[in-house]
């Protein structure tokens, strides 16, 4: 009998405290979810009952292990803490609100929201960067079979189905992920991701 294939669902962390708040987060706070974020969490997990889960892991960040703790608590499972999936590095522009950063740099804000591959946040990370490590992630949870649920952020969604389809860097502004939005990658043989374009319960898991 054939081993199962490597599927892994990206999922985007729930509403957090800094998404309320229009507020990049990162390094300097570390917020946690709001009420509607934990109900987003556990809609999450009501979504993928009866699917067979292999793994949890997750972005280091509280929002991010918070919106698997409904999954983890109801499958038995544990949530493996991966640096990988972390968010991205706004640099200077962390923990600062963003309606600030658009009024008192509006000319550097502009250009990060139209490729933030050539003019990434101050001392921030480039998308590309962020696809690599969210890459070398996805990579080494080969050889592993099933499915893995990964929670992680917007960017590192949007950096993963970039790399995987080769994209340039402002086609991120081309992606919309919502809070709980999911992508589901499926690993191959000759080391490639394809994106799956189905329904996770179609998915063949």
């Amino acid at each position: 009998m054939a081993s199962r294939p490597l599927l892994v669902l990206l999922v985007r962390h729930a509403e957090s405290q800094a998404n309320a708040l229009g507020r990049f987060a990162f390094r300097t706070w570390d917020p946690g979810l709001t009420p509607r974020g934990w109900e987003q969490a556990r809609q999450l997990a009501g979504q993928l009952a009866g699917v067979p889960i292999a793994r949890l892991v997750s972005s280091p960040l509280r929002r991010a292990r918070e919106t698997l703790e409904p999954l983890a608590e109801a499958r038995g499972l544990t949530i493996e803490d991966w640096p990988e999936f972390a968010e991205l590095d706004m640099g200077l522009w962390d923990g600062l609100v963003r309606r600030e950063i658009a009024e008192q740099q509006p000319e550097a804000w502009r250009a990060w929201r139209q490729d933030p591959e050539a003019n990434p946040p101050p001392a921030g990370e480039r998308i590309s960067g962020v696809g690599a490590r969210v890459m070398q992630g996805l990579n080494r949870l080969r050889p592993g079979g099933g499915l893995v649920v990964a929670a992680t952020h917007a960017d590192c969604v949007k950096a993963a189905v970039l790399q995987v389809l080769g994209a340039p860097g402002p086609a991120a502004r081309r992606l919309y992920v919502p809070n709980t939005g999911q992508v589901l990658l499926r690993a191959l043989d000759n080391g490639l991701w394809n994106v799956v374009l189905m329904p996770l319960g179609l998915a063949g898991i």
